[in-house]
């Protein structure tokens, strides 16, 4: 006991004070209506992960390997313009593995799996895998979509520059 209060109770007061601090910190970056925007911006982003991973395996999959016999001679417009969109779409999955990485690390696992990962899981599958109930789970998740989307929007900017 301390103070009075039993440990249960203190680590239950402490845990409501996280749970009302990270939405606080979300309230004080967007307002209700921006929240849910940033939040769609986000998750339509994260979405995209995954297309762009077969786009770069089924529309590039001679980049890797120097002999394919399919494709002789082609312009230097041609392969100029097929490097310069692969190079878009490597450089685009690495800012979104970048920004995923730059999260706190429970956000980051819970990102990683929705969305980086090569199998996908519905989402009770998720919090189950994370280890939290379904309502902490989105908790975390949405917080999540907010830092990617704050880290997105710094690295989008600074490749502006």
């Amino acid at each position: 006991m301390v103070f009075g209060v039993t440990t249960h109770k203190l680590i239950g007061k402490i845990e409501n004070i996280k749970r009302s601090t990270n939405l606080d910190e979300l309230n004080l970056l967007y307002s209700d209506k921006d929240l849910k925007k940033a939040i769609a911006e986000s998750r339509k982003i994260l979405k995209s992960y995954r297309a762009l991973k077969v786009v770069k395996r089924l529309k590039f999959p001679y980049i890797k390997s120097p002999a394919n016999d399919s494709r002789q001679n082609p312009s230097d417009d041609q392969v100029g313009q097929e490097i310069s969109e692969y190079t878009a779409i490597v450089n685009r999955i690495a800012q979104i593995e970048k920004c995923v990485s730059c999260c706190e690390l429970t956000q980051r696992e819970i990102l990683s799996k929705k969305f980086l990962d090569n199998t996908e899981y519905i989402q009770p599958q998720l919090a189950l895998l994370s280890g939290y109930s379904s309502s902490r789970y989105n908790d975390y998740l949405r917080s999540g979509y907010i830092q990617f989307l704050v880290a997105f929007k710094t690295t989008d900017s600074n490749a502006n520059f």
